[in-house]
């Protein structure tokens, strides 16, 4: 009996009813949370938590899914259940069908169908035009006005290093999208580029395919030979090493006053271009001669003829704006200077900048570093948006241009800068008044380094190094002292 009475009156101690708490407080939290979760489990609840918002759908692809009025089918050319493992722990049929999902969920004339490719051969003919094989895994989209075959090869993005290619971004809301425009209205918009005056191909800096992947086809046309079709979306003049004969700038002149679009990318290489500021000029802009030098070494890339730019906020830029993750980088780049009198239904948007230390050395042959007197001081416009009018009522003309200062633009993204590529699809999408294809990129798998001045550093470190710390010393300090004196 006594054993008995010592074990009651155990109970009725201080640490056992304490603990006793603890326990309770214990067992009602995991049940708490064991009914969260099957409430939660009843919804089809899913957050994209990726860092950049792989398995969601941008406002882009949303406004063309609200479009969609009419049956379009997508096929995925693998046997049910199959995995396609990829790098960094990922999978191919999983990714595509999570995205894939997103869509047939918003609108219901969109239907997705796994078809076995081994045991369906006649059903993969009929969408092998060339007869040069489909690949297992790819997607077909198709719609109404036609179809597109998507290989895995162009879901996704690789960069080479030395162990070999390594996953570098996502690309199957990109290339879904594009194949339903293409799919929803069978019109493919052509580019002309510029040809003539000795520059790089855009095809030789492969940009062909990402145009094609945009649904966009690019043509060729020397203006000193050709009229400008009336199949030209945009003209684009990429890197000129001379400048435009006056017929050419002529030419250019009445595509631009009848409402045509032009995208020009180009830099110091050229001592004066003449013609080609002849034709700014009418729109109240102008190529400043010169190297930019950047001064401010948190806008320096490698050098001062290398800069991080600035990005101003415009349309084609919205979704350039982080510079961590879509860094602009321009090299021996020029300025853009506006020019008076112009005409008040202009409008001259600045793109890019430099920082306020900048200069812009215009005379080649000095040799000092320092700013000179001749030098033109920053901060300065290193591309610009410009339209004219300003408003359009129904189908008027609108004349726009998009000039950068950077010839070597898409030298710089076929050696994996991003940012310089999508500014310049960005560019083309804004020319041809598609507000849908902008933005619509490859989201990003890889990460540049945090860049931090010397405030934030100074910031960061002292609340890592003794705020926190000190935080949690003082918790655990005031947690030790109400303990002792239970």
């Amino acid at each position: 009996m006594q054993g008995l009475e010592s074990i009651r009156k155990s109970f009725k101690t201080r640490q056992v009813k304490y603990g006793g708490y603890a326990a309770l407080m214990t067992l009602a939290v995991i049940t708490g949370l064991l009914l969260v979760n099957l409430i939660i489990g009843q919804f089809p609840l899913q957050v994209d938590m990726t860092e950049n918002r792989i398995f969601s759908l941008s406002p882009q692809s949303l406004q063309v899914l609200d479009g969609i009025n009419t049956p379009v089918r997508i096929f995925g050319l693998w046997r049910p259940g199959e995995r396609m493992p990829l790098p960094n722990n990922r999978d191919y049929i999983e990714d595509v069908m999570a995205v894939v999902n997103l869509y047939t969920s918003r609108n219901s004339n969109i239907t997705m169908e796994v078809i076995d490719p081994d045991r369906n051969p006649a059903f993969v003919m009929r969408y092998d035009r060339d007869r040069g094989g489909i690949a297992r895994g790819s997607v077909i989209v198709e719609g109404a006005n036609g179809f597109r075959v998507i290989s895995p090869e162009e879901m996704y993005e690789f960069s080479p290093t030395h162990a070999g290619l390594t996953l570098t971004g996502v690309s199957i809301e990109r290339r879904i999208t594009s194949a339903l425009l293409f799919a929803g209205t069978g019109v493919t918009p052509v580019v002309y580029e510029i040809t003539g005056h000795d520059s790089l191909s855009l095809a030789a800096l492969g940009m062909a395919e990402e145009l094609e992947l945009d649904n966009i086809a690019l043509e060729s046309i020397n203006l000193l030979v050709s009229p400008i079709p009336a199949s030209a979306s945009v003209l684009i003049l990429n890197h000129p090493q001379r400048d435009l004969a006056p017929a050419e700038a002529e030419r250019l002149l009445e595509f631009l006053e009848g409402g045509g679009r032009l995208l020009v990318m180009a830099d110091y290489n050229i001592r004066e271009l003449y013609n080609l500021n002849t034709v700014f000029a009418s729109y109240g802009f102008r190529l400043d001669y010169g190297i930019l030098n950047e001064a401010d070494p948190s806008f320096a890339v490698f050098d001062e003829r290398s800069t991080w730019t600035d990005v101003l906020l415009h349309d084609i830029t919205r979704p350039l704006m982080n510079k961590n993750e879509t860094p602009i980088i321009l090299f021996e780049a020029l300025s853009i200077s506006t020019v008076e009198p112009r005409r008040q239904t202009i409008v001259f948007e600045p793109l890019l900048r430099s920082s306020s230390a900048a200069f812009l050395r215009t005379d080649m042959d000095a040799a000092s570093s320092a700013r000179l007197p001749s030098d033109i001081a920053g901060p300065l416009t290193l591309a610009a948006a410009v339209k004219d009018p300003s408003w359009v009522q129904d189908d008027d003309p609108q004349a726009r241009i998009v000039v950068i200062g950077s010839g070597t633009l898409l030298s710089l993204a076929v050696g994996g800068f991003h940012g310089n590529r999508d500014l310049f699809l960005n560019s083309l999408a804004w020319l041809q008044d598609r507000p849908e294809a902008i933005t619509i990129r490859s989201k990003s798998l890889f990460r540049l380094p945090l860049r931090l001045n010397t405030a934030q550093i100074a910031v960061f470190g002292g609340l890592f190094i003794f705020v926190i710390p000190f935080a949690f010393f003082t918790a655990g300090f005031v947690t030790w002292l109400k303990r002792r004196h239970l």
